[in-house]
């Protein structure tokens, strides 16, 4: 009698981890071993486990093992416990037993299937296909729930990735919540500030990895974390460029979870394709931010205008992505035209450089140091000025009465549109009654619109003015923060001047004009204070 060398495979998915125990390894493995040990022919020379892995294609370090013992001639025979163990891919699990094994010469045994190889009978042969295909129906159902169950997680602002984003840590009380990294999230926040100061990606990471820092692989091992690298290198992961591009682009940092951003292609192929951007899952305010919205809205404005760094400098010069032609728009260029030991530094139009029809543009770097520096001196005592406005004006007696008294005013105005929506229902009898005719009636209900349309702007105007004092204080904090930041500044410095201009441009006479950054938002303190006075107008 042939005896026959077997090794009996074994696996599990983490989706099976749920089911009954007659599906867990113990019993697949007690199951096969009792069919062994009842047959003279099988002996068995290795077992293989899979533990943790799906079905649906054959990425599997186990079977990959299984495969190398068949080439090797070390096993002729293999046993699992039914179809769906050995896989649940209809399509690759049929070309297995139909194709590859005959092929090969090896026994293919499913216990709970009566199905063995050899005996190769008609019954056989149509059993296998149909439930090979029920097993692939069966992946592709479980496929679609995990997958409607994952995003429905992401549409709720759960986190359901493996391993939390470097400088956050899974919320153990929660592991679909992440909770800031004490250590981590201060790396993150240097990494941040670092960028401010002008220091380039590459000169970012160098200087964590001389100072030993771990970089976020590294780390995650470190910490305690089953991670592994698919780089095939045994030397530890340092710090790149790109891992700091990817720190700096990431919106996890200010609280918003970006998910779902790659998908696979169907149940069968795992390989990960890029979602477009409308179909990524976002949502907001998900867990406390490391970084603040204003220092993030910069980083992302300096990645796209930042320029090359001069040989043997750390950082970017000064103005950097920041200054440019008035004229032709194009970024204004740092030139020497004096000697090495004398330099004499001018900036002027790369279009002009480049032969693209701009004029020079030129001015000194002392001249636009000095200028900027006066600009933002200016700027600040402007606001000061403002503060003190709205110190004054909040000293203005407005008693609960005198709000109160605005309210009945909104009141009246919403009491008389009720009344001349009844008088334009009326003059419509009227009209349908015969007691007025066609040009009547729409002059009679054009004046009553009119009227109807005056009311509510009014009633809008005074609610926002209302509004505006209710809610003041809050603006007026942020002005007070952003004035005790910036006064008596004595010398630009880069983080300094990208934190507080978006852009500057020069014209060719020398002319200088600032963006500042955020006018809109201290455009709208202007207009607290002029509401404000409106409203002691008012009352």
């Amino acid at each position: 009698m042939k005896k026959y060398k077997v090794s009996m495979y074994l696996r599990i998915s983490r989706e099976d981890n749920n089911k009954n125990e007659s599906e867990s390894i113990i019993n697949q493995k007690s199951m096969i071993q009792t069919f062994i040990n009842e047959r003279e022919d099988l002996e068995l020379v290795s077992i293989k486990i899979d533990d943790g892995y799906s079905g649906g294609n054959f990425e599997r370090p186990a079977f990959k093992e299984l495969m190398e013992e068949i080439k090797s001639k070390k096993v002729n025979c293999i046993i699992v416990k039914d179809f769906s163990r050995f896989g649940r891919n209809f399509v690759e699990v049929g070309k297995y037993i139909e194709e590859i094994f005959p092929f090969l010469g090896i026994r293919f045994i499913s216990i709970n299937d009566g199905y063995d190889s050899i005996k190769n009978n008609s019954e056989q042969s149509l059993i296998v296909p149909f439930k090979n295909l029920i097993n692939d129906v069966y992946l592709r159902d479980i496929s679609i729930k995990v997958r409607t169950q994952l995003d429905s997680k992401r549409k709720n602002g759960e986190f359901i990735g493996s391993f939390a984003p470097y400088g956050y840590l899974k919320d153990p009380n929660n592991k679909n919540k992440l909770i800031i990294d004490d250590y981590a999230s201060k790396i993150v926040q240097e990494i941040f500030e670092m960028k401010l100061e002008g220091y380039t990606h590459t000169k970012i990471a160098e200087k964590l990895n001389n100072r030993g820092v771990l970089s976020p692989i590294e780390y995650k091992k470190h910490i305690g974390l089953n991670f592994k690298n698919s780089a095939k290198s045994k030397k530890a992961s340092l710090w790149s460029h790109k891992t700091i591009i990817d720190i700096l682009k990431s919106k996890v940092y200010i609280g918003i979870l970006e998910q779902a951003k790659f998908t696979s292609l169907n149940y069968r192929v795992k390989k990960l394709v890029k979602n477009p951007e409308e179909k990524w899952l976002i949502c907001e305010d998900t867990h406390l931010p490391i970084i603040d919205k204003q220092t993030f809205e910069i980083v992302q404005s300096l990645m796209l205008s930042d320029t090359r760094v001069a040989p043997n400098n750390e950082k970017v010069s000064l103005f950097s992505g920041i200054l440019y032609c008035a004229d032709c728009g194009r970024s204004m260029v740092r030139k020497n035209f004096g000697t090495k030991e004398n330099r004499n530094i001018n900036y002027v139009c790369s279009g002009y450089v480049k032969g693209n029809g701009c004029t020079k543009h030129s001015i000194k770097e002392t001249v636009i140091k000095e200028t900027i520096l006066k600009t933002i001196n200016l700027h600040i005592k402007t606001l000061i000025d403002t503060e003190k406005v709205i110190k004054d004006i909040k000293k203005l007696p407005f008693s609960e009465k005198q709000i109160e008294n605005i309210n009945i005013n909104i009141s009246t105005g919403k009491k008389e549109i009720d009344k001349l929506k009844q008088h334009k229902f009326k003059i419509y009898e009227d009209y349908k009654n015969e007691i007025l005719d066609k040009d009547e009636y729409i002059k009679y209900n054009n004046i009553i619109e009119q009227k109807i349309n005056k009311l509510e702007d009014g009633i809008k105007d005074f609610e926002l003015k209302l509004n505006d004092l209710i809610n003041g204080d809050k603006q007026e904090l942020e002005l007070k923060e952003y004035i005790k930041k910036y006064r008596n500044i004595k010398e630009l410095d880069r983080k300094l001047l990208v934190c507080l201009i978006s852009k500057i441009y020069v014209y060719e006479n020398l002319r200088v004009c600032v963006k500042f950054r955020f006018d809109e938002q201290y455009g709208e303190i202007i207009n607290l204070l002029n509401n404000l006075k409106d409203l002691k107008e008012v009352i």
